[in-house]
């Protein structure tokens, strides 16, 4: 793992600011955006991000009503914040990116894949919602906050300080937008190479909706990861970062130490 700064940027996408964070250094290699979930911002991947360094080059948006990024008033569907995650991208002159969402960050992923396939090279959901066996709204929140015991207590600490930032009547409303949409028909829709990956002590997502989703989406796999919670990003970081890489393609961080430096003579 290396030691990479990484950068707060902001643009403006239809008449709000989004914030995003981005590898420091311009490098030419494939771009990789990671969405965060319901109330969280970029700072949920802060212990994952350096593990993605490596082959990657890195962005992390805030959502709408997230983090650093402007607050509307109204809670946004899942809809609206794909829109704002496309012109987010054009907005960096981003064509086509790698994406990993984690929890909502994961069903906002599966509705760009079925919206815009072009825009997404491969995709990997985290703990992806909606989990119909977990609604409704009230109960998947029941089960969010018993899942907080389970979870770093730095991990606790931050998403504390971003649900209040987001707002949690805003929350609250996106919440139930989110667990009233169809996602079994946007996910047999999606053509895109998708990774489902829940931890096996996921208390908000459970096993077998994790492997329906996976099963429906025609090119889609599952994998659980054991003694792994909802929050995957901070409570794995190295394991879920060497998932990823491998689903992706990228060269483990061994395989990348052990290539010989170029020989620039002749």
């Amino acid at each position: 793992m290396r030691d990479v700064p990484f950068v707060r940027r902001k643009v403006t996408v239809g008449g709000r600011v989004i914030a995003y964070r981005e590898e420091a250094e311009p490098r030419d290699q494939p771009p990789l955006v990671l969405i965060h979930g319901l109330g969280m911002s970029s700072k949920s991947f802060r212990t994952l991000l350096p593990h993605l360094a490596d082959g990657f080059h890195v962005f992390a948006p805030d959502l709408p009503g997230a983090g650093a990024s402007d607050k509307p008033e109204e809670p946004l569907s899942v809809d609206a914040l794909v829109t704002a995650v496309l012109g987010w991208m054009d907005a960096v002159h981003l064509r086509e990116a790698a994406f990993v969402g984690h929890s909502l960050g994961g069903q906002i992923v599966t509705y760009l894949c079925q919206r815009n396939p072009e825009r997404v090279s491969r995709a990997v959901l985290v703990a992806a919602t909606p989990d119909p066996t977990v609604a409704p709204a009230w109960r998947k929140a029941l089960w969010l906050l018993a899942d907080g015991l389970i979870e770093p207590p730095a991990f606790v600490a931050l998403a504390t300080r971003d649900y209040l930032r987001a707002n949690p009547h805003r929350m609250w409303g996106t919440l139930k937008k989110a667990l009233r949409s169809d996602v079994d028909a946007r996910a047999r829709a999606v053509q895109v190479p998708t990774l489902v990956v829940r931890g096996s002590w996921d208390l908000v997502v459970r096993e077998p909706w994790s492997r329906q989703l996976a099963e429906t989406i025609p090119n889609g796999r599952y994998l659980s990861v054991p003694r792994g919670s909802h929050g995957l990003p901070a409570q794995a970081p190295a394991k879920l970062a060497a998932i990823i890489r491998d689903f992706l393609g990228a060269p483990t961080l061994a395989e990348r130490d052990a290539q010989p430096p170029n020989d620039a003579s002749t």
